[in-house]
């Protein structure tokens, strides 16, 4: 295993997360989830994998509220019944042990496309007979730390840590924004080569890839398909909280700015899980309007989605040069995806593995063995029925979350149902296009905040009350300054 020089950046985050606890480590992991195109670590014994940096900052993140007790306990109490943590628990590890189970119980009974790495490390998806292999243990431990993102993220958001990380998810769209500016003015000036050292994983890597003459915005990620996934998250997120006047100034000027960059990325995934995030909120919208529970961006939201902007698609079909562009554009990137080679592929890839989920009876190949080109694919393919019914089952119970709403505060609801939407949106971007089970971290930061926010806050133990009601030792031996007796006459 070797450290790339991005890795001794994160072990040097990771010491500092230790040190300065919780509110370092959560700021510290919501914007290393940016780097989808990073490596930190490079494995040979794994077959050449890459190790991100959000992954390996995640020990740090967990060893912090480790070495915390009053976190710990409030990290195991997030994932106990019937709490979605549970369910997202039980599917998780239902996941792993598949992982070593299923791909030898169902050895040779299908053929599945699977991730293999050449001789020079570079990622090829080849067909070939059901066997064991190294992603099956790689593709367990990363849904493990997924799982223990989320119950810390839930335990520090039942601490009253809830308006911080939503913070950070701000502070983190903003830097989404950054990078993907980065991007562009890199690729215009001719010094693309200048983020190398973001885009040092065994990836492929489409990064100067243009449409229509616009560059494919991909800012740190491998693929304008993931930089749109994860802006969409943040968009997403930062446009409910705008809705419901959540305190901070930059959520109205990220939610312009990210979904700008999302219309421009040209990313198929991005542009059709927006339009569903899109229809949601304006459900929800007209939902608040009749019982005077909508703010005032409700109300402009609904004018720009149903009134301006068909006006200005009615203002652009009268000037013909921009309108055929944009019709041009709007075919490369749907009516022609499918015919495509890669529209092919993806094709073929999804077709193999709904077949391997027939042919190894309902059971699934196991975790990690079947590549595919959507979430529900993957699912079903990799855990079966069992675990697509168990994520099923947390799916719902995290949206019911929303309408129980155990908190007493308001800004907790409303973080959690911004969390809860981010979620959604990540749901809807991997059913679209996602080649495994894994979401990611940023996906277990946003429902694990969902979770904690929308849950009953942690009522600490005696002890640690105790505790943290204590003065500090220089307070407690500070001399009391006895006051005089002034006498009444």
């Amino acid at each position: 295993m070797t450290i790339e020089p991005i890795g001794y950046i994160v072990l040097v985050l990771g010491a500092l997360s230790l040190l300065n606890g919780a509110r370092f480590a959560i700021v510290t992991l919501c914007l290393l989830t940016l780097f989808g195109a990073a490596a930190a670590l490079k494995a040979p014994s794994l077959g050449g994998g890459s190790i991100q940096p959000s992954h390996l900052l995640v020990l740090f993140f967990v060893a912090t509220a480790l070495l915390r007790r009053v976190e710990t306990q409030a990290a195991l109490a997030s994932i106990t019944y019937p709490s979605p943590g549970f369910w997202f628990a039980v599917y998780i590890v239902f996941s792993a042990v598949s992982a070593f189970f299923l791909p030898r119980i169902f050895a040779g009974a299908t053929l599945v496309y699977s991730s293999a790495r050449d001789a020079s490390g570079t990622m090829s998806t080849v067909a070939s007979p059901l066997a064991p292999g190294s992603s099956n243990f790689t593709q367990a431990v990363y849904l493990l730390g997924d799982l223990a993102c989320f119950a810390v993220i839930s335990g520090l958001a039942r601490l009253g840590h809830a308006r911080l990380i939503a913070r950070s998810l701000i502070v983190t769209a903003m830097a989404c924004l950054g990078l993907a500016l980065l991007d562009i003015g890199a690729f215009m000036t001719g010094q693309a080569e200048l983020l190398d050292f973001i885009r040092n994983a065994n990836y492929t890597m489409h990064t100067a890839e243009t449409i229509g003459g616009f560059k494919r915005i991909v800012g740190s990620f491998p693929e304008a398909s993931s930089y749109g996934s994860a802006a969409l998250v943040f968009f997403t997120f930062t446009l409910l909280l705008w809705l419901e006047r959540f305190p901070s100034r930059l959520t109205g000027l990220a939610t312009v700015s990210v979904g700008a960059t999302i219309i421009l990325c040209t990313s198929t995934t991005a542009y059709i899980a927006g339009l569903l995030v899109l229809g949601l909120v304006v459900v929800l919208s007209l939902k608040r309007l009749p019982s005077g529970r909508a703010t005032a961006p409700y109300a402009a939201f609904l004018v720009v989605t149903l009134f301006m902007v068909p006006c200005v698609i009615v203002a652009l079909i009268l000037i013909p040069d921009t309108w055929n562009s944009i019709t041009d554009l709007t075919n490369i990137t749907f009516a022609d995806k499918l015919g495509s080679q890669s529209g092919e592929e993806r094709t073929a890839w999804n077709t193999l593995a709904l077949v391997s989920f027939v042919e190894t009876a309902t059971f699934g190949a196991g975790l990690g063995t079947v590549r595919a080109s959507s979430f529900i694919a993957a699912l079903l393919s990799n855990v079966g029925l069992s675990g697509t019914g168990l994520f099923a089952v947390f799916l719902y119970s995290l949206l019911t979350a929303a309408g129980r709403n155990k908190s007493d505060s308001r800004e907790d609801r409303v973080i959690g149902v911004a969390a809860v939407s981010a979620s959604i949106a990540q749901i809807a971007s991997a059913t679209i296009s996602a080649s495994s089970t894994d979401l990611g971290l940023l996906f277990s930061i946003t429902a694990g905040l969902a979770t904690g926010s929308l849950d009953r806050p942690y009522i600490l133990p005696r002890r640690a009350s105790r505790s943290l009601a204590r003065p500090y030792p220089l307070e407690a031996s500070a001399p009391r300054l006895k006051t005089p007796m002034v006498s009444a006459r």
